[in-house]
């Protein structure tokens, strides 16, 4: 790190003579190094009133205390951001709008006259003519984009737009009216919508009988975007001609900044479809549970009363003595409806259907 040495003298000389602001500037020195620094070697410093006084003539000066016993020399560390703070970085618009100006192919140019001007731009000139030859004329092209400006400032709305157009088209964009009626600039498939108006002012009424007039001022302003990506850019010191660069690299960041918006939308909706599925398969999976779930206990009860119908039967052959042909007959029917009701066995049977063993309980 970089430090600064200073004899007892040298820093009396030093703060007696410029004040804080000027030895910071001259040495890059912080003001708290520089009053720790007198700290040490008891230097005395001037109260801010001195410089005032010292303005009107007044010059008194504190003396160094004698004897001094301390430290021949002192060390000041300069200031951190002279060697360990990097250069601040240009915003995106900044280096965008510089890459585009370095172009020396880029038409940036806006010309005196039009110069084979672009379709929309010869539509909309060939439309304005005939309007200002004729008040009435109301037979408009579908894809004549509307000026804001006054007649007298046509002419150059229509070169500045050429130009950006020429610009937009040479940075492989498009330039078109949308299926709304908007004027948009076509940027990577993104549609931002693009405005040229001029500047108006109100002239306060004369006296009580007349009203206000809003007058135009022959300032052009020229707006791209809505909502929180609007941006508007006004004549002033520098004129829109001299601003076509930035104006494009704002629509080119607008447009990266929409698609990005779009790409994460789409990354949602995959996500989310995603999560839906599952939640469907979940549900679809419980809904199947259940379903089982259902036949299995269906299945046990079947089970129980099946085993307490063999029981029956058992025990009735059992206690049979003698077995005669009828109760045989019996014993063999109704083993053969125990089969068929047994969901282990489930023998067909020539009456009862694969229904009727839902439906018995209810007969």
């Amino acid at each position: 790190m970089k430090t600064i040495s200073f004899t007892c003298q040298e820093l009396y000389d030093l703060v007696w003579k410029k004040n804080m602001g000027q030895i910071n500037s001259l040495y890059g020195l912080s003001s708290y190094g520089i009053r720790q620094a007198c700290t040490t070697l008891k230097v005395p410093l001037p109260h801010t009133s001195y410089w005032i006084q010292l303005k009107h003539g007044y010059s008194w000066v504190a003396k160094l205390s004698e004897p001094y016993e301390g430290p021949e020399s002192v060390e000041i560390l300069k200031k951190k951001y002279e060697t360990n703070i990097p250069l601040p970085i240009a915003s995106p618009i900044v280096l965008l709008t510089k890459e585009i100006e370095k172009d020396s192919n880029a038409p940036l140019k806006v010309p005196d006259k039009l110069s084979k001007p672009h379709r929309l731009i010869t539509i909309t000139k060939d439309s304005w003519d005939k309007l200002r030859k004729n008040r009435n004329y109301k037979d408009r092209d579908p894809d004549v984009f509307f000026l804001n400006v006054d007649d007298a400032n046509m002419s150059r709305g229509l070169r500045f737009m050429d130009t950006l157009i020429k610009l937009l088209q040479y940075r492989g964009y498009d330039f078109i009216k949308n299926r709304y009626g908007d004027t948009v600039a076509v940027v990577d498939g993104i549609e931002i919508e693009v405005y040229l108006r001029e500047a108006t002012k109100r002239i306060p009424a004369k006296d009580r009988y007349s009203s206000s007039e809003l007058v135009r001022t022959g300032a052009f302003i020229f707006q791209v975007g809505k909502y929180s990506d609007q941006k508007e850019w006004k004549d002033g010191a520098t004129v829109l001609e001299e601003l076509l660069a930035r104006i494009v690299a704002k629509l080119e960041l607008i447009a990266k900044k929409k698609k990005q918006w779009e790409e994460d939308c789409r990354i949602r909706k995959i996500e989310r479809e995603k999560q839906e599925a599952i939640e469907r398969a979940i549900v679809e999976r419980k809904q199947k549970e259940i379903k089982d779930f259902k036949a299995l206990l269906q299945g046990a009860e079947r089970f129980d009363e099946v085993t307490k119908l063999r029981n029956y039967v058992n025990a009735v052959q059992e206690s049979a003595d003698p077995l005669d042909e009828q109760l045989h007959q019996w014993i063999s029917w109704a083993r053969a409806k125990i089969n068929w009701m047994d969901p282990l066995v489930t023998s067909s049977d020539e009456i009862f259907t694969q229904e009727d063993l839902e439906h018995y309980r209810k007969w």
